[in-house]
């Protein structure tokens, strides 16, 4: 598990919000075996896409955001004007991740995260509950404290999560943040810092140089970075520190927290280390797999950017925070309360794994959609639902190679991606046009009859017609959907 006390960031902007902000990232390995849930065995339902954040949280937001400009207690006009702009940016980013589909509060998801939050609390009544949890739309293993009372756990999180002991124990870890005022306190920081006397100084005499302006920009930029980072660190033990405190005032278990940690230790590994077994999952009787397909020779060349391929490490050693945290457990008392079951199954983690195959689809990262799907397809034959956005995704890869423009949907090969994601991609990229037609085609073509009543297989099915591969009527698809479901979620793509 990665922890990194920062916003959690879309693929398309990682790496930038990293650098500006410095916060913890938490990646927790999944290494126990998949339980299957048989609500999953035919079918999933989408989570509604929340276009916009909820009246109710924007108005405590706005609240929260008076009371913390009201309590800035410094003298200094410059410092005060700009703790204040840092505060709303602070909000306003908050505000733009539930605007921009990042933030899931549907029920379904945030329900037993809110229920274990609050067994949190009243097992420390010390602290005023003063936070709310939700589910962030994004695969990356990351969980987060905004710093003004929202916590977000990603679907990536959650879906390699074991317990809801170990969830709990990051919770307790994001709340230790903002009970600590981490993010209040490097508000206050910044803002002195620059408006420093002598760093202003140091700037200036920076933009009169006449040479090597940008090399010493870069330096005194990487000796703030530093430093941040550092004490971004040192906040890690005391969060830690606190977090098995309150996680201990809740339960006897000693076992979730060093579990939490003993998987970040691995957390960089492949959680399904196998490699796709692409022949079988997308051979059919019209359209045999070709096994020179199957060629693969990893490239010597790095095209991955940080949004494919994130493997900073600002956070301690996940040893050492093992030992600190074994260390403090000998001086700490029993628990008494014992009201929560740190056992009991995470049932969160398949609805996650479904969810984050929407969420790629979402946000047009075809390729991943593809790689998970298949992956879950392994897991769930007979669900529907996956087969319907393995057939969408293909299609999506023949239309945007159609149009030039793959690079925009699929990543190119890189050796520093798993070797299952890689070699999944040199498949997708030693495709011809033609080829991926008739991937699309005839892999929707062999299903039809068994899930031609689902709605996302119908039209997967629709756009596999498009393809010019079959004799398939695509007015007919066109008119099967709308007949069907005449309020269908893809009704609008067909009035265009």
């Amino acid at each position: 598990m990665k922890l990194r006390h920062t916003p959690p960031l879309s693929h398309r902007r990682r790496r930038t919000f990293f650098v500006a902000h410095s916060l913890l990232i938490i990646l927790i390995l999944l290494t126990a075996p998949l339980c299957g849930f048989a609500q999953f065995t035919t079918n999933y339902q989408a989570l509604p896409i929340e276009d916009t954040i909820p009246p109710t949280y924007l108005s405590a937001l706005n609240t929260r955001l008076s009371g913390a400009q009201a309590a800035i207690s410094e003298s200094n006009k410059a410092v005060i004007a700009s703790i204040r702009k840092y505060l709303q940016n602070r909000t306003d980013y908050v505000i733009s991740r539930f605007n921009d589909d990042y933030i899931i509060s549907d029920p379904t998801l945030t329900s037993s995260l809110q229920r274990l939050l609050k067994d949190i609390y009243d097992a420390n009544p010390q602290f005023k509950p003063e936070t709310h949890v939700f589910v962030y739309r994004s695969e990356a293993v990351n969980a987060v404290s905004f710093g003004e009372g929202t916590i977000a756990l990603t679907l990536g999180l959650l879906a390699r999560m074991e317990t809801e002991g170990q969830i709990a124990f990051v919770l307790c870890h994001e709340l230790a943040h903002y009970h600590y005022k981490h993010s209040d306190n490097k508000i206050v920081a910044l803002s002195k810092l620059y408006n420093d006397k002598e760093f202003k100084k140091e700037v200036r005499s920076i933009k009169r140089s006449d040479y090597e302006q940008i090399t010493k920009f870069s330096k005194l930029a990487k000796s703030l970075e530093l430093s941040i980072t550092h004490h971004g660190r040192e906040h890690e033990f005391e969060a830690d520190s606190l977090a098995l405190r309150m996680y201990r005032n809740l339960t006897s278990d000693v076992h979730s927290p060093i579990r939490t940690l003993e998987i970040l230790d691995s957390a960089d590994r492949d959680e399904f280390p196998n490699n796709l077994d692409l022949k079988t999952a997308l051979h059919t009787d019209a359209y045999p797999f070709k096994d020179q397909w199957l060629a693969y020779t990893p490239s010597s060349t790095w095209h991955a950017t940080s949004e494919d391929n994130d493997s900073t490490r600002t956070h301690p050693s996940c040893q050492r925070r093992i030992k600190a945290l074994q260390r403090q457990m000998k001086s700490l008392p029993a628990c008494i309360n014992n009201k929560f079951n740190a056992d009991a199954r995470n049932t969160l983690r398949e609805h996650c794994r479904f969810e984050q195959v929407a969420s790629l689809v979402h946000y047009k990262r075809y390729g991943r959609a593809l790689f998970e799907s298949l992956k879950l397809a392994a897991r769930y034959p007979d669900n529907a639902y996956v087969h319907a956005i393995i057939g969408q995704c293909l299609y999506q890869h023949y239309a945007h190679q159609q149009n030039h423009e793959l690079g925009k949907v699929l990543s190119l090969p890189d050796p520093r991606f798993a070797e299952n994601y890689d070699r999944f991609l040199t498949f997708m990229h030693n495709l011809r046009l033609s080829e991926l037609a008739s991937l699309s085609y005839h892999y929707m073509a062999s299903r039809k009859d068994r899930y031609i009543s689902n709605e996302e297989f119908l039209f997967g099915w629709w756009m596999a017609s498009q393809t010019g591969v079959g004799n398939v009527a695509s007015d007919e698809i066109k008119k099967a959907y709308i007949k069907t479901f005449p309020h269908g979620k893809y009704i609008k793509k067909f009035n265009k």
